[in-house]
């Protein structure tokens, strides 16, 4: 909870306040749609085939699928 003084403004910092929630796995899902965006891109700057980028954008992709789901699956259930 964020405490609040009497004017309504925070009286410390948030980020020091709460601990990270981003995890391991959010970064892995989060590499999905960026593997694809750099390789739309590296397809519009080197002058590449639009099929070409895709299908390194879905290796990288695959990568980070395969590595989130087999090879370091999750452990279990961490909450509170």
């Amino acid at each position: 909870m964020v405490r609040r003084d009497i004017t309504g403004i925070d009286s410390g910092s948030r980020l020091t306040e709460r601990p990270s929630t981003i995890d391991r796995y959010d970064i892995l899902l989060g590499s999905i749609p960026a593997a694809f965006a750099v390789a739309y891109l590296a397809s519009r700057l080197f002058g590449l085939p639009l099929e070409a980028a895709v299908l390194g954008g879905v290796a990288i992709a695959a990568l980070a699928m395969f590595d989130g789901l087999f090879f370091r699956p999750p452990s279990g259930l961490r909450g509170t």
